[in-house]
């Protein structure tokens, strides 16, 4: 497993003619708070001694601390900020360095393998950046390929709830036309039950109605409220008279043969002799 190499350059001073020797003292303090691992302290007098003499190192040294506390994005801000203040290339590889270190802080591979070829750039000689460069396109890659499984992931796991959604869908749907047509099927019942009702009750109807007539047919007197039959034609209530009448006939017919077989056996024989 590659370490990286984090090495926090600290810029040294030497003055320059006009130069302010008070910031001088205030970057000198600054760099002893730093190194005794006091980076608020040394914050301040770095910002004393910009504000001082307007000392680029100051601002640069400031980043370091910030840095040191961690504060990762705003150490970022200072560094990519001092970038083109630097004339020699030895201060800006440093400054690069600085920058990949702190993209490699916030795990921002991509960044941090940029900060570190600027800086062989200006220094290809700085072996400490060039295997810092190789560790950031190793963790680069490995963070491609997780990003890859989790989007592999994350699409499967969207596919399994797609499938199950459209289960679900289809399960609705079933049951949507399984409930269809049961109410079909209890409206075609309903309408079924409703028709043979209205048959019993059209059949009661014509019943009660023969039995009205037939009623009223016993009620009435022969040959009133009886309708004129049509010609050719008799009507049933003459046709039961007719009828009536034949066996009426009959039966008289029958009953005088019957007296006069009767009256026949009553008769003495008058072919018997006299002796």
């Amino acid at each position: 497993m590659r370490i990286l190499f984090i090495s926090i350059l600290i810029t040294t001073v030497a003055l320059s003619y006009g130069q302010d020797k008070s910031s001088k003292i205030l970057l000198d303090e600054g760099n002893q708070a730093f190194a005794n691992q006091k980076y608020n302290d040394a914050i301040e007098k770095y910002e004393s001694a910009k504000g001082s003499a307007g000392y680029n190192k100051a601002d640069y040294n400031k980043a370091n601390s910030l840095y040191k506390l961690k504060k990762y994005e705003e150490a970022t801000t200072e560094y990519e900020s001092m970038l083109g203040k630097f004339s020699s290339k030895k201060a800006k590889a440093g400054a690069y360095h600085n920058l990949g270190n702190s993209y490699m802080a916030q795990k921002k591979y991509k960044e941090a393998a940029a900060a570190f070829k600027n800086s062989l750039k200006n220094d290809p000689s700085d072996e400490k950046t060039r295997y810092n460069l190789a560790y950031a396109l190793e963790k680069l890659k490995e963070q491609n390929q997780d990003n890859q499984e989790n989007k592999d992931d994350q699409k499967k796991d969207q596919d399994k709830k797609d499938d199950q959604k459209k289960d679900q869908e289809n399960k609705d749907d079933q049951k949507k036309d399984q409930e269809n047509k049961d109410q079909q099927k209890k409206d075609q019942e309903k309408k079924d039950q409703e028709k043979k009702d209205q048959e019993n009750k059209d059949q009661q109807n014509k019943d009660d109605q023969k039995k009205d007539e037939g009623n009223k047919g016993e009620d009435q007197k022969p040959g009133e409220g009886e309708p004129k039959p049509e010609p050719g034609k008799i009507s049933r209530a003459q046709a039961l008279r007719d009828l009536d009448a034949i066996n009426n006939a009959e039966k008289k017919t029958l009953m005088k043969l019957q007296k006069k077989k009767a009256d026949q056996k009553a008769k003495p024989n008058s072919t018997g002799k006299d002796w």
